[in-house]
């Protein structure tokens, strides 16, 4: 049912969309200003091609995915963008754009393709300006905090890197990595295999998912074995399961705690190991030869301990932006809908924020 005060019309007369204009990587010069290809900002150029706040929708590849553009920017032509917002709200016309399910409008063959011409004609249902502007802000505010959870979760983990860096400027060694850690294999879990639970599952970027048993006894550091991404560095706070393309690392030493030796991995550059092969991976034999930097054993114990609460801190702070994401992205298609209004949205928001 359509909520009184809102109108159902085809997306042409709500936005006017065009394709993106080319922009090669080798024609590319720096800049500030974003470059929005299918699935968000893919570089930056120092030329203006659409003024901002724009609203960019993926028309090749990552065919149909939303990007709100805050700025002035570039949009390629692997996506469209749009031209014209007719009166509406841009921040309402992303929500409104990300809910829409364009599965239905693929127009290529080798890879997916969406075509203007075939999805003007959907039909959507639409507030008028005052209650878009007012959805746009609801939203907004659960955005603007994950984006600053993020950022205190990332200086957190900065403030950690800065202050080894400190330490490793005093007495220091130089050891063989197997002396400070152990790489244990994780053991491979597949998806269909994983049952709902509060355990953490861990891959060679980071966590993927969630299982009902953990594999390790403690919070450890993750470092990545095979794939893009070997070499990779993550944090796992709490027992969880790592699958078989990452290590999980036990320190060797009792000095040594798991939050410090997450940032010695971490500036250890593991990912220089990588085999040059179709599939990038780490030899563990050659990963616990690897050399690195340690600073003496005092430094660390005092090092252990503001590491701990660091990652504390960041954990804490990325807990809470996915319980934010999770409720906006539950908030989301029913506020674009009409399926719940303005004020109930506000009072789920003002629980959390």
């Amino acid at each position: 049912m359509v909520p009184n005060g809102w109108r159902t019309l085809p997306l042409e007369a709500v936005v006017r969309l065009k394709r993106g204009f080319d922009l090669p990587t080798s024609k590319r010069v720096n800049g500030d200003v974003p470059v929005v290809g299918s699935a968000g900002i893919t570089g930056w150029h120092n030329e203006v091609m659409v003024k901002g706040p724009g609203v960019v929708v993926g028309r090749a590849g990552a065919m149909g995915v939303a990007t709100y553009v805050a700025q002035d920017f570039w949009p390629l032509n692997t996506s469209l963008f749009v031209e014209d917002f007719r009166g509406n709200d841009p921040r309402f016309i992303y929500s409104l754009l990300h809910c829409l399910d364009f599965s239905g409008y693929n127009s290529g063959a080798a890879q997916p393709m969406l075509n203007r011409n075939y999805i003007k004609a959907i039909r959507v249902v639409l507030p008028d300006r005052l209650e878009q502007r007012a959805i746009a802000e609801v939203l907004g505010a659960l955005d603007d905090k994950i984006a600053v959870n993020e950022q205190m979760a990332e200086t957190e983990i900065s403030l950690g890197r800065a202050l080894l860096g400190e330490q490793l400027q005093g007495m220091t060694s130089e050891v063989p990595l197997g002396e400070v850690a152990d790489l244990v294999y994780g053991k491979a879990l597949p998806a269909p295999q994983r049952r709902n639970g509060v355990t953490p599952v861990f891959g060679c970027t980071g966590q993927v998912g969630w299982h009902d048993m953990p594999l390790t006894t403690t919070g450890c550091p993750v470092v990545g074995r095979k794939g893009a991404n070997a070499g990779h560095v993550s944090w796992m706070s709490k027992p969880g399961w790592v699958i078989d393309t990452a290590f999980y690392a036990k320190p060797v030493n009792s000095v040594i705690t798991n939050e410090a030796l997450y940032f010695l991995l971490d500036s250890a550059s593991i990912d220089a190991l990588t085999a040059d092969s179709a599939v990038p991976g780490v030899n563990r034999n050659v990963a616990l030869r690897h050399r690195i930097l340690i600073p003496e054993l005092d430094a660390l114990r005092r090092f252990g301990d503001r590491a701990r609460e660091l990652l504390t801190a960041s954990v804490q702070a990325e807990t809470e932006s996915r319980t934010l994401a999770e409720l906006r992205d539950t908030l989301l298609p029913k506020l674009v809908s009409g399926q719940i209004r303005i004020k109930d949205a506000e009072r789920a928001v003002e629980e959390v924020v």
